[in-house]
């Protein structure tokens, strides 16, 4: 989270589980309550020039995150275990205590920057993800297609460059026109290839491509993807328990075009323009049930690892429908945990009719909402979050390690300021 400040952000928090130093807090210790993220040279505060946070992104034991600053330069930073990779060429081994300023967020070493430069390409990086223990990053450059990176573990075909990888932990480049190469036409002469958005579960990758002429004009859209596979995630027939390369996933996205796009850990969920609800993967837990049924406005949607979760509207009021797993109270509508329930139903955040939900983040098995009096988050609002779920590292911030059954208002609290962001 980020707090408000006018007009750049100053100050990063963090709460959670920390023992390969993820967090950036400057220690391993498990931080219950939030705590501000320490970044090199810098201290307990964002780098003096940033305006904005691009993108963050966390796996086990890493984040990651894109600052862009006041002249517009853009930034990769990170934090926790680099032993696979997962962190860049340069801190390809666990961030290991300084003297100075231990397990802090320090610059990363943006991969083949070098060659970029040496061939006079302005690549910049776009979007940021992160599975288990890999990293991706999207690179643009005007006039050029754009480049996904993989780097880290290649466990479960993560950095999507085939079965037999050498020196799997390196960063390379993705092959995404592998995919295209399926669908005959796909990619007409002269076209540029670019990523619209790109999603990254712990163990699967999905990522909307589009082919448009050299003055911006869309020619088509597909969605790709690689990673584990077994529970048909990905939409293939196969029974392959990996897909170790771009493959097409038959969702379409061309005539009914994607809005977002959530993943799980055997789950995948893709929200159209046409209010259309996508489902592809495991229903175990229940997961999946009524998501292609719903049939009123919606805003946005989310994944845990056993759960999805949609933001919609009924009667000019905002509500979060919840299905799958409860087994850590991750639904936040009973006072009691049980495995699963059956059927989606209605996260009981205790707002008022008239407030508006206008963040859902998810983590691994809890949840946050940043909620707002206002659409418009202007100079005066008094805004909130509020969490639920699995807390055993203290994941919601609130100094206990009990899992919260319903949703709790994590911010403000005593007295602090309201804040802009969650994440």
């Amino acid at each position: 989270m980020t707090t408000p400040s006018r007009p750049y952000p100053t100050t990063l928090l963090a709460a959670g589980s920390n023992a390969r130093g993820q967090l950036g807090t400057g220690s391993t210790d498990d931080a219950h309550s939030f705590t501000p993220c320490v970044f090199e040279d810098h201290g307990p505060q964002l780098p003096t020039n940033t305006a904005r946070i691009l993108g963050l992104a966390s796996g086990s034991s890493h984040t990651v995150i894109l600052l862009q600053s006041k002249d517009g330069d853009v930034q990769l930073w990170g934090a926790g275990d680099g032993s696979k990779g997962q962190l860049g060429p340069d801190r390809n081994a666990p961030m290991e205590a300084s003297k100075d300023e231990p397990f802090v967020f320090r610059p990363l070493s943006m991969p083949f920057g070098e060659l970029f430069q040496q061939r006079r390409l302005p690549y910049t990086c776009r979007l940021v993800a992160a599975a288990w223990e890999t990293t991706y990053l999207v690179l643009s450059c005007p006039g050029r297609p754009d480049v996904l990176i993989s780097m880290g573990s290649h466990d479960f075909g993560a950095l999507g460059g085939g079965e037999n990888l050498n020196a799997a932990n390196k960063a390379r480049i993705v092959n995404l026109a592998s995919a295209l190469d399926e669908k005959a036409g796909a990619k007409p002469p002269n076209s540029i290839l670019t990523i619209e958005s790109l999603q990254a579960g712990p163990r699967h990758v999905v990522v909307e491509l589009q082919t448009r002429t050299v003055d911006g004009a869309t020619l088509s859209s597909v969605l790709v993807g690689w990673g584990s596979s077994r529970q048909g995630q990905l939409g293939q027939k196969t029974k392959a328990a990996v897909i170790s390369r771009p493959a097409l996933i038959p969702i379409d996205v061309a005539s009914d075009p994607m809005r977002c796009c959530a993943l799980g850990n055997e789950h995948t969920v893709v929200l159209h323009e046409s209010n259309r609800i996508s489902v592809l993967g495991s229903n175990r837990k229940d997961q999946l049930d009524g998501l292609s049924l719903l049939q009123m406005p919606i805003e946005r949607i989310g994944c845990t690892w056993n759960g999805t979760y949609v933001h919609t509207r009924e009667r000019m009021q905002d509500l979060l429908l919840a299905t799958g797993s409860n087994a850590k109270g991750q639904l936040g509508r009973t006072n009691s945990a049980v495995s699963n329930s059956n059927t989606i139903g209605i996260v009981k955040l205790p707002i008022e009719p008239t407030t508006h939900i206008i963040k859902l983040a998810c983590g691994s098995e809890h949840v946050l909402v940043l909620t707002s009096p206002s659409r418009d988050m202007g100079k005066g609002i008094s805004n909130s979050v509020w969490g639920w779920g699995w807390n055993e590292h203290g994941n919601l911030g609130l100094g206990m390690l009990e899992d919260v059954t319903l949703p709790a208002q994590i911010w403000p609290r005593d007295g602090a300021r309201p804040y802009r962001e969650c994440g």
